[in-house]
């Protein structure tokens, strides 16, 4: 029988804070968090759960286990009427916490308030972890210093290696046996922290995190690498006191930010029957819609922009968006920003002091595939689509359609650039996609995509290098609160 794990509480707080399990990296102990000692400043009873393999825990086959942890943690739990709870993992802890979160919910404890993630794919992505389980021990500690950032001196620390390596080796056990399986999406928001200079998990893959929530999901990128917990403590530490506390507003985008939100039009009926956030003209073009849907869909982008522009510091009123030469909308303020609609889905990229362009595309079979490569591919771009199995089309064909319009919005030209006259073609999912473009739009090469994994979505935003720091939220019902407005005269 498997004995549940200790915790070691690493803060002093008031009685009846909440609570904040925190489940380490691989390899990594209560040390991983010990720039949270004094961060939160008594907002949370913080307690890191001592795996096996470290502090002289032996590390049995199979010792690493979802389910102990999950009774441990449901052991320390107070009664429902209490206090709230919260669960962070780092890297390999972040899929453990999963998990966890998971094995809490088979057990009839109540849930935690969130689940905070750092530094971690997706549950259905194999960890980088898993694929050095063959590596000598050098080996291995070489790639932990240099895909990871760990620090070069663990070459010289014997008795630090003597340490280290056991709990990768237990770690990587657990990493190299899981196998995700799909289950009800958890019922509380995942808040994700990514670092922009991660070698192993590039900020956009983190978006997949969403899928497995049905309430709120939101990214923070940082400007760190894998191991920011050493470097950024404090920074995600505030990050997660305002979330958690419900403190925290909508800043403004630093130089180097942009912040993407996400909207279901389906999930947000009362901002979609808002008509009276309208604009006149707004309100005019609604009525004429004969579908409702459609309706429905127009009103809610419209109100959901007005808001989120609000909370950024914009006050519009209902009357009517202001509009550059050429027909780009703009806040005449520094804020700039770029809308996008699918169906139901809206996207809505915000920057500071630079321009932005963003695009979404639900996934859906194209109308006419023949029209979509003779109107919006170049020569290349045609061959390596009809090159493509008929699987891969679909998906190849949004991305490049969301690409291009990404950075003709963000551009400013709008319709007016044949989308042919520019492409992507050779360029690999996954990684920032620049354009080759003609000598009559050559301006357009200067600015970078980056693609956005929705789900059942594809979205791509657009801007200048150098490469930006991404913020992703999705809205949530209530989140962007409904305004009185007086109309204009």
């Amino acid at each position: 029988m498997l004995l549940d794990p200790p915790f070691a509480s690493l803060t002093r707080s008031l009685p009846g804070a909440p609570l904040l399990f925190c489940i380490p990296y691989a390899g990594g102990d209560v040390s991983a968090f010990w720039a949270w000692r004094h961060a939160f400043e008594g907002a949370f009873d913080v307690r890191v759960v001592m795996l096996p393999g470290r502090d002289g825990r032996i590390a049995r086959p199979g010792a690493l286990a979802p389910e102990s942890i999950a009774r441990s943690i449901a052991a320390h739990l107070p009664p429902v009427a209490g206090p709230a709870y919260a669960i962070y993992g780092h890297s390999m802890g972040a899929r453990l916490a999963f998990e966890v979160v998971r094995e809490l919910r088979r057990l009839g404890a109540h849930p935690p308030l969130r689940l905070y993630v750092g530094a971690a794919h997706p549950p259905e992505r194999q960890e980088t972890l898993a694929r050095w389980t063959s590596l000598d021990d050098e080996e291995l500690l070489d790639e932990v210093i240099h895909r990871l950032g760990a620090p070069t001196e663990l070459r010289s620390q014997p008795e630090v290696k003597a340490l280290l390596v056991p709990a990768l080796r237990t770690d990587m056990a657990w990493l190299r046996g899981y196998r995700h399986t799909r289950q009800a999406p958890l019922s509380h928001p995942i808040v994700a922290f990514a670092g922009a200079h991660d070698r192993e998990v590039v900020d956009p893959s983190m978006l997949g995190w969403a899928r497995h929530t049905s309430s709120g999901f939101r990214l923070h990128t940082l400007d760190a690498g894998h191991l920011f917990l050493n470097t950024h403590g404090e920074q995600v530490a505030r990050a997660i006191a305002e979330d958690f506390h419900g403190t925290g507003t909508p800043d403004q985008p630093g130089e180097d930010d942009v912040h993407v939100w996400l909207a279901d039009l389906a999930r947000l009926p009362e901002a979609c029957a808002a008509v009276g956030e309208l604009s006149p003209k707004e309100a005019a073009r609604a009525a004429r819609f004969r579908r409702q849907e459609h309706k429905d869909w127009y009103v809610g982008r419209s109100v959901v922009l007005r808001r989120l522009l609000r909370d950024y510091g914009v006050e519009t009123g209902v009357e009517e968006l202001r509009i550059k030469p050429g027909g780009k909308p703009y806040t005449g303020t520094d804020l700039t920003f770029s809308m996008s609609q699918s169906g139901g889905l809206v996207l809505v990229a915000l920057a500071w002091g630079r321009e932005v362009g963003a695009d979404v595309e639900r996934i859906r079979p194209l109308a006419n595939e023949q029209a979509f490569c003779e109107g919006a591919l170049d020569e290349r771009e045609a061959a390596e689509f009809a090159a493509l199995p008929e699987e891969l089309r679909l998906q190849s064909a949004l991305r490049t359609w969301t690409a291009k319009e990404a950075v003709l919005k963000a551009s400013g030209d709008g319709l007016r650039v044949d989308p042919a006259l520019f492409g992507f073609a050779g360029q690999q999912p996954g990684a920032t996609w620049v354009p080759e473009a003609a000598p009559e739009v050559a301006r357009l090469a200067e600015w970078q995509v980056t693609h956005l994994p929705l789900g059942r979505a594809i979205g791509a935003v657009a801007v200048r290098s150098p490469r930006f720091r991404l913020r992703f939220e999705t809205v949530r019902q209530g989140q962007t609160e409904p305004h009185r407005v007086e109309a204009a005269g």
